[in-house]
């Protein structure tokens, strides 16, 4: 959960990425697919949709190396299947995001880690008691800045992605958000335990505030207008597990994929992946990429599972 990044030292155990290469077979690429190891979190990581340890790893590469890439089109977005309605695209939204993984049914709040002796006590918020006491600027700050309107910090929320997500997305976000019934109790704060406190301490593990500034300007490859819709979505979704750049790497949970593997899928094999799991000859996989596969990118339109793949088929044939 809490892993090493921030600096630009090679975290312990971090693989470097491979060089940019197109893989020489559907095979090779799937055994790569499937090398996520078993650790001792995994029900937690799987329950909760983030691999979280692997993911700040991957955020620590990005910060340490932080090229450039153009920024994402500021006028693409997810698409919104009944325009005008920003309710339904907003509550569409909270599955794509991962919202109602984390946060739980109903978004009432879940405590998804539970060790005081060592990383500490932490909860996803009861979402239904936290909103109603901002306003939506309040509320923009937080998911896009990664800033607590009373308690300032806010850890292991994914702003870094959310800053890039686009106006009318974030207004519908927001809107649903507002309708959500009250219900539960307000969560406690978090309660860091020694291992967080010490890494916090060390510089090795940052507030939300901090990933988005350094990973602002640290996105997806550029692979040309005409797939600038599956290069947003990657933006506002993959990069969460995949890193900033969409390159892989490793951590305490295991190896997480450069997403090049998906340059060998034809579009069919694609669409039955990324709405069930399913891989090209029944592969197994890590159980975490099916149940994201099923809970957030079935949620997907179609147009958007194709842009999605165009993308990423893009990006898996750019010259090295």
């Amino acid at each position: 959960m809490f892993a090493s990044h921030g600096k630009c030292a090679n975290p312990a155990g971090f693989q470097e990425p491979k060089a940019r290469h197109r893989p020489s077979s559907l095979e090779s690429s799937v055994q790569e697919i499937s090398g996520i190891a078993r650790g001792p979190r995994y029900d937690h990581y799987v329950a909760f949709s983030r691999v979280w340890s692997a993911l700040l790893a991957l955020l620590a590469l990005g910060a340490c190396n932080p090229e450039k890439s153009a920024q994402p089109n500021r006028d693409v977005s997810f698409e919104n299947q009944t325009p005008g309605n920003f309710l339904a695209h907003g509550e569409r939204l909270t599955f794509v995001l991962g919202c109602q993984g984390c946060h739980g049914k109903g978004m009432t709040g879940n405590k998804w880690d539970d060790d005081p002796a060592g990383y500490g006590i932490m909860w996803a918020s009861n979402l239904t008691q936290a909103i109603p006491s901002m306003n939506d600027q309040q509320l923009e700050a937080l998911l896009r800045r990664g800033v607590h309107p009373v308690r300032g910090d806010l850890w292991v929320m994914p702003s870094q992605m959310f800053q890039h997500l686009s106006a009318p997305d974030m207004k519908a976000l927001i809107t649903y958000l507002r309708t959500l019934p009250t219900a539960g109790t307000l969560s406690p704060p978090p309660a860091p335990g020694p291992k967080a406190r010490a890494e916090i301490a060390a510089g090795r593990y940052k507030p939300a505030a901090a990933m988005v500034i350094e990973l602002r300007d640290v996105l997806p490859v550029d692979a040309g207008s005409q797939v600038s819709r599956g290069r947003y979505i990657t933006s506002v979704t993959c990069v969460e597990c995949h890193g900033p750049k969409l390159e892989g790497g490793a951590g305490e949970e295991g190896t997480i994929p450069d997403l090049i593997v998906a340059g060998t899928y034809t579009p069919g094999e694609f669409e039955r992946f990324i709405t069930t799991g399913v891989t090209p000859g029944n592969r197994k996989i890590h159980p975490l990429m099916v149940q994201v596969a099923k809970s957030r990118f079935s949620h997907l339109a179609p147009n958007e599972r194709q842009a999605l793949y165009g993308y990423l088929h893009a990006r898996a044939i750019l010259p090295k």
